[in-house]
Order: structure tokens, then sequence, then C-alpha cells
């Protein structure tokens, strides 16, 4: 069962954001082609960009989280002992978590609620463009719950550091 949401995870936020931006992609070249070459610009186009576009962004974000490649603003927290940077992480991640956790219900509402709206051309039902943000709330709700379990691990004191507040991503290793 493990196996089998791995990969579903894997085709929600590696294969679906590929496949969703070669689509747009393809379907820029297509709309530019038309309009200034054939001088017969295509309807369709607009309508896959916006949607390529909305699930490249949203389903990568996820990934992103997963593999930490978010930015992140570090400096002050890099200058703190140890409990002080785990006590400001946690604190934000417990913000996150909190914020996003409300937001789950109503996203996943209002994707339902735009059920009877559908894209200009394809006819394509805003349901299927909104679903994947309450899909990124939960993905990124899970993704930082393990940052917070290690950060509580420093502030009691049954570890002597986290992980990120010791790796330098510049240099690619842990600090001593």
């Amino acid at each position: 069962m493990k196996k089998v949401l791995l990969v579903l995870r894997d085709v929600m936020e590696v294969y679906l954001p590929i496949i969703s931006f070669v689509f747009l992609f393809l379907a820029f070249i297509l709309q530019v082609f038309f309009r200034y070459v054939v001088n017969h610009p295509l309807t369709w186009t607009q309508d896959v960009i916006v949607i390529g576009f909305c699930w490249s962004v949203i389903l990568g974000a996820c990934y992103t989280m997963r593999r930490k490649g978010h930015v992140q603003f570090t400096m002050l927290y890099e200058a703190y002992s140890p409990k002080i940077a785990a006590w400001a992480r946690l604190l934000g991640n417990l913000l996150i978590i909190g914020t996003f956790a409300v937001m789950v219900i109503p996203s996943f509402k209002y994707a339902f609620f735009l059920g009877f709206q559908k894209t200009p051309v394809l006819r394509v039902s805003y349901t299927w463009i909104f679903l994947p943000f309450t899909y990124f709330l939960l993905s990124i709700i899970g993704y930082t719950i393990k940052p917070v379990i290690e950060d509580w691990k420093v502030i009691t004191g049954k570890l002597d550091d986290a992980f990120d507040h010791r790796y330098d991503p510049l240099l690619g290793e842990v600090k001593r």
C-alpha cells in the first residue's frame, strides 16, 4: 500500500506537472505560430495554457517542498543557538500547518462549487483546474510535519540540532 501511495505522489508531484508543462509549452508555440505566421489565431490554446500553468505551478510546488527547494530566509535563523532556532522554525511551521489546515475544506468545497463553470472553449470544468490546490495544501501540511517533530526533539533535548540548521546548501555539507 505504501508503495502505491508513493507512486501516486510521484504522479501528482512529478509526472502531472511535467505533462501539463509540455502541453502548455506546445500550445504556446502553436498559439504564436498560428497568430503571427498563419494569421489565424487558435482559441483553444488559451485554455490549455491556463490549465497547464495552474497545474504545473501548484503541483510542481509540492515537489519543490518535498525536495526542500523553496526559498528560505535563514540569515538570522542560522545565527541562533540550536534550541532558539528550533523554536523559531517550530512556530513558523505550526503557523503554516494551522493556516493551510483551515483552508483545506473551503478550497475543496470551492473547487466543487465552481463545477458548473467551464472554460470558454474546451469546456473543462473549473473543478479540475482548482482541485490541485487542495492537494497542494495537504501536501505542504504533510511535508511540514517532519520538521515540526524534528524541532520538538531539539527543544526537548532528544536531538542536538535540526538537520537544516546544520546543513549548508552552498557548500553541500553539514556544518560542524
